[in-house]
């Protein structure tokens, strides 16, 4: 070997280790941050003595999908169980003090009451006034679940927001990746940037990223509907401003494609957005629907009934509601009702009412329905009867997910025991889904993120190589001295 072609393969190896400690440096400093993937320089020497320094990203491909995907159910399972939570504070968390159940134990104990003592007119109010905490509760209660299902509505329209946001920023930085690549520039802070956006992109909605060539990615929804190819897909909603019991929420739409709702074709299933969706369109209108026929079963349990065996049709008693004083038809769901429903103002002396009619009957003016036909101040029968209605099997609709046939005490127990259920399972679905995500991101970090002491013990190896580069230098510089000597 020449001291030319020395000095050139050193010149060499000196830029290879320059180019390592500026790689090196780079990990450290990216130690601890979760969005930083660890690269990897490897030196090549080539058969005339010069080097070169080939940079690789580190990256786990299997654990970084599976963590994006775990990423996507726990924010569908978060969603979910925070709903819950609300339905749960709502009814008056462990000892259920608003639940539908316990406002009905009250009732029946204020019936019972008032039966014992039906000429004491303080039981009689008693019963009344009891009656109307159920009725203002039932009210309130299906507000906030009415508001409930509004604000999932705008979380929706927000997420969808966000999603458009997130895959122009995709874009900006895949093109960024693509033109990189084909002209042979460092793009790896570009796809650090993109995964970090894909990341938060998968929290929204539930995703799949497709590797492509030069480094390019496609994104679809898990169910295949495209988000982004070359350029992002318009997703699509409209948001309802105001929800009544009927409303029923818009659509999702991905590329024209319907992804929400009975006219999906790619459901979406996991992500804040799915969480929402089913909050909205399931969970909550499943509430919705068992309070309702718990209200209605309350009229149809109180209502009065034709006393002469003329089958004149059962009429509203102590409670009524927006189509009084008709009854509303047996084992089939009012939609709203709950909303409506409240102490007639016939029986309610706050208002001119008489609350003896409750005791007595013929309370809209029929005297067909007179049960305190002697007028006898000590009548109990029909209170006695009212208080044992509550444990009467009626019927219910099926579209609530509970028994049909159960008395109205069973069916507000099983309306609890169904709530109960539903956040449990939830609880534990998100624990689950949140402790997988901690062990794919702790995997992932150990498997492409940057590690200290791994990168100081590199550091050392090319400091040691440096040295010795370094070493051969000095015997170069004295060999050509000594040439230089010698020619003199």
């Amino acid at each position: 070997m020449t001291l030319t072609t020395a000095i050139r393969t050193n010149n060499s190896a000196l830029s290879s280790h320059a180019q390592q400690v500026a790689n090196i440096s780079r990990n450290i400093s990216g130690v601890g941050d979760p969005t930083y993937v660890r690269r990897e320089s490897e030196v090549y020497t080539s058969r005339f003595g010069s080097t070169r320094v080939e940079t690789q990203r580190i990256v786990n491909q299997s654990v970084h999908t599976a963590m994006i995907s775990s990423e996507s159910a726990a924010a569908k399972a978060r969603v979910i169980t925070e709903g819950l939570d609300r339905l749960f504070t709502l009814q008056g968390g462990n000892d259920f003090a608003y639940s539908p159940a316990k406002l009905l134990g009250d009732l029946q104990q204020a019936t019972e009451l008032a039966a014992a003592s039906p000429s004491d007119e303080a039981a009689t109010t008693s019963l009344i006034e009891q009656a109307r905490i159920v009725a203002n509760t039932f009210n309130t209660s299906y507000r906030e679940v009415l508001t409930m299902r509004q604000n999932a509505d705008k979380e929706i329209a927000q997420s969808v927001n966000e999603i458009n946001s997130l895959l122009e920023q995709i874009k900006s930085a895949n093109d960024q990746v693509i033109a990189g690549t084909i002209s042979g520039r460092d793009v790896f802070d570009s796809m650090d940037l993109r995964d970090q956006l894909v990341s938060r992109l998968s929290e929204e909605i539930g995703i799949k990223v497709i590797p492509q060539e030069n480094n390019e990615i496609i994104i679809t929804t898990e169910s295949g509907a495209m988000l982004l190819e070359n350029n992002p897909r318009p997703v699509t909603f409209e948001p309802i401003a105001i929800y009544g019991p009927n409303t029923i929420g818009n659509e999702l739409v991905i590329d024209g494609v319907t992804v929400s709702g009975p006219n999906a074709t790619l459901r979406v299933e996991s992500g804040k957005i799915a969480g929402n969706l089913e909050l909205r369109d399931d969970i909550l209108p499943t509430q919705q629907n068992q309070l309702d026929e718990i209200a209605r079963g309350l009229i149809e349990i109180f209502a009065e009934h034709d006393q002469t065996g003329g089958g004149k049709p059962p009429l509203a008693s102590l409670f009524t509601w927006s189509g009084g004083p008709a009854i509303p038809l047996s084992s089939t769901l009012e939609t709203g009702i709950a909303a409506s429903i409240r102490i007639n103002p016939l029986i309610d002396s706050q208002v001119g009412g008489d609350p003896s009619l409750i005791r007595d009957g013929a309370l809209n003016g029929d005297i067909d329905y007179l049960y305190n036909a002697a007028g006898s101040p000590a009548f109990s029968d029909r209170l006695f009867a009212l208080s044992e209605s509550f444990d009467t099997v009626i019927g219910f609709d099926p579209a609530t997910k509970l028994p049909v046939s159960q008395s109205l005490n069973g069916y507000a127990n099983s309306s609890v025991d169904f709530l109960n259920a539903q956040r449990s399972v939830a609880l534990g679905d998100y624990d689950y889904r949140v402790e997988l995500n901690l062990q794919f991101e702790q995997s992932f970090q150990n498997e492409s993120g940057p590690n200290l002491d791994y990168e100081m013990s590199r550091l050392l190896e090319v400091e040691r190589a440096y040295q010795a580069t370094a070493r051969l230098l000095n015997t170069i510089d004295e060999m050509f001295a000594a040439l230089i000597e010698a020619a003199a």
